[in-house]
């Protein structure tokens, strides 16, 4: 069964310092964080270890664990009342503890993650339509200009060929132009003699990825 914290943190990294700021308490490598709420009636316990997160709902009148906020069918007006209490707290959470990862695989959102921690740049996401949404451009922060593109698509539409598998894709300014078919391809979309495509699926470590963008930060900074 879906529960509400699969939907909240999807997609959201939890920033340590700012989990302790915020209240969680830290056992060895286990964050967890109590608040009463619904009039001291409930008790909302979020638990956090090793970038994993679990939470309940207990019921303070008995200690029993109350399940009926994550059953959908259960629209009554009191459940519908705990529950919208259980998710102002899980989004005071999100937005005072956590870092959002934008992208569908997880090697992008470390990726953005490397990015933003070495040149401060986050992604923004300047198209509306529904297939580009989850586009997101990387610019440099004095000229506008792009450094990357993380977009989401078929293999074989830098393969060029039927493979179907969802992947994110960046493109990257390169010089180097280091094609090999497996992980690095001409780019999609873009001018084959100067930008790739990096298929970001694991197969080329988040090293080499980094030292591909580091390329392509420097060509199409203001000297490039």
């Amino acid at each position: 069964m879906a529960r509400l914290i699969d939907d909240v943190f999807k997609n959201q990294k939890f920033i340590p310092e700012q989990m302790s700021e915020f209240g969680f308490q830290k056992i060895e490598d286990t964050y967890t964080y109590e608040e009463n709420f619904h009039d001291d009636s409930f008790r909302a316990v979020v638990i956090v270890k090793n970038g994993k997160v679990d939470s309940q709902v207990i019921d303070c009148s008995t200690g029993d664990e109350y399940y009926q906020i994550d059953v959908p069918a259960m629209q009554g007006k009191f459940v519908s009342s705990v529950r919208a209490g259980y998710l102002d707290i899980l989004g005071q959470i999100v937005d005072h503890c956590c870092l959002t990862m934008p992208f569908a695989s997880p090697q992008a959102n470390r990726i953005a993650v490397r990015i933003y921690d070495q040149y401060h740049v986050a992604p923004d996401f300047p198209w509306k339509s529904k297939n580009n949404k989850d586009n997101g451009v990387f610019r440099h922060l004095d000229s506008g200009k792009w450094f990357g593109l993380i977009m989401n698509g078929r293999r074989g539409l830098v393969t060029k060929d039927d493979d179907e598998q969802k992947v994110d894709i960046i493109n990257l300014k390169s010089d180097t132009l280091p094609v090999d078919g497996q992980s690095v391809f001409p780019a999609y979309h873009m001018n084959h003699k100067y930008w790739i495509s990096v298929v970001l699926d694991d197969q080329l470590s988040d090293d080499n990825v980094m030292r591909l963008i580091d390329e392509s930060f420097r060509l199409t900074g203001k000297q490039g």
